[in-house]
C-alpha cells in the first residue's frame, strides 16, 4: 500500500529559494504526494514561482497572517495526505 504525503511549505518572500525546493520535489522518484504552499502576502515573485507548472500537484493559498505557525496550521487543514511533512523554503 502506497502512502500519500502532504508537503506543507509556509512562504514569505522566498523567490530565491522556493525554486530549489520545488525542483527537488519535482525530481522525486515517488510521486505520491501533494505540495501545499501557504504564502504570507509576499511582495516578491514567490506567488508566480509557486504557480508555475512544476509538473507536480501544488495547491497555493494566500494568508493575510504573516506567521509561520498560522501558515503551517492552515496548510495542515487543507492537506489531503495521510502524513504531513513541513518544509521551509
Amino acid at each position: 500500500m502506497k502512502h500519500f504525503f502532504s508537503f506543507i511549505i509556509p512562504t514569505l518572500n522566498e523567490e530565491k529559494f522556493l525554486p530549489w525546493l520545488l525542483n527537488d520535489l519535482k525530481n522525486q522518484k515517488e510521486k505520491n504526494f501533494e505540495v501545499i504552499i501557504v504564502d504570507g502576502a509576499s511582495v516578491d515573485k514567490t506567488k508566480e514561482i509557486a504557480k508555475k507548472n512544476w509538473l507536480i500537484p501544488i495547491n497555493f493559498f494566500e494568508s493575510r497572517e504573516r506567521n509561520v505557525s498560522f501558515q503551517r496550521n492552515l496548510g495542515a487543514k487543507k492537506a489531503k495526505g495521510e502524513y504531513l511533512i513541513f518544509l521551509d523554503a
